[in-house]
């Protein structure tokens, strides 16, 4: 048992666009309410699967980093579009129905932060430039130094990595009410969590909803999971690649191919690795009003929770 921090780690962009379209339709006096409704729903369920732990709640603040390393890529020839390009792309391809439920979401998003959290027993956090996954990644690493547990609460696969951090930290999807561990991770994928980030590299993730990571060309999930249970991290499999050349072994298309992309797997490496980021403040408990909260309830007619707003205050 620790005796540090518990922390509750929610990815707030993740958690506000699954319950966005979980409850797309619901609106109360002509507002759309179906994020903060959906969110406040979330937030309950969670406070009573972990009463001990202490929710921090992460917003996206962009991702000034990633993406000036994968312009240069571009400009490199590395790889031919830059992270998330084609994110943007579909964003601007979307018709007039998709623009106004994304304006609705990102809505809902503001009045979530402004008018609800602040009368909630959380801490918000935010930083220019950082995603969300970033400060999760950095309080994930608070914990483990201050002999502490934490809980991300996202369905982003991306936080298969934290688990490499310290057995303390699950990741828990709250919609597929699914848990990860270090343990669960080793049995499933056969080798450690420590090693997902070089995994996720080789594989790439490119897509109109992706973040346009882009992966060795050929090297897909059992081929990357083979190399990397035969001989653990990149730089492993490129030095067994290479001795293979010293000895003028064979190689297989596929060994030639990765010999011939180190470039764009270091790119890769860089943009799946979550950041450590310096100067976030230190999560503090604030108890709250209950009788405001109640009352922000009744505004926003949820009525169905306010049964529940003890456990939130």
């Amino acid at each position: 048992m620790s005796d540090g921090p518990k922390l509750l780690l929610i990815d707030a962009n993740n958690m506000s666009h699954r319950v966005f379209h979980t409850h797309q339709e619901l609106q109360y006096k002509g507002r759309c309410s179906g994020v903060l409704f959906g969110f406040m729903q979330q937030l309950i369920r969670l406070r009573k699967q972990y009463p001990e732990h202490f929710m921090v709640i992460a917003w996206d603040g962009g991702y000034a980093r990633r993406k000036a390393e994968s312009i240069e890529g571009v400009k490199s020839g590395i790889v031919p579009e830059s992270y998330k390009e084609s994110r943007e792309k579909s964003k601007e391809e979307e018709n007039s129905k998709k623009q106004e439920e994304r304006e609705s979401l990102f809505t809902q998003m503001d009045q979530l932060k402004e008018e609800l959290l602040p009368f909630i027993r959380c801490f918000q956090v935010f930083k220019k430039g950082f995603e969300g996954d970033d400060l999760i990644f950095t309080y994930c690493k608070y914990v483990q130094q201050h002999n502490g547990e934490a809980v991300v609460v996202s369905s982003d696969k991306d936080f298969m990595q934290v688990l490499g951090i310290s057995p303390s930290i699950s990741v828990y999807d709250a919609m597929k009410d699914e848990i990860w561990t270090a343990e669960r991770f080793q049995m499933e994928f056969a080798f450690p969590a420590s090693l997902y980030v070089d995994y996720g590299a080789f594989v790439g993730e490119t897509g109109p909803s992706s973040d346009n990571i882009f992966g060795i060309e050929g090297w897909g999930p059992k081929t990357s999971g083979d190399y990397i249970r035969q001989y653990g991290c990149f730089e492993n499999i490129i030095t067994a690649i290479q001795e293979k050349v010293t000895i003028k072994a064979k190689l297989s298309k596929k060994e030639q191919t990765l010999l011939a992309s180190i470039p764009r797997f270091h790119l890769a490496r860089s943009l799946k690795k979550m950041d450590d980021v310096k100067q976030l403040p230190t999560p503090y408990c604030d108890y709250k009003d209950e009788q405001s909260l109640y009352q922000k309830f009744i505004e926003w007619g949820f009525m169905s929770l306010l049964k529940d707003v003890k456990l939130l205050t």
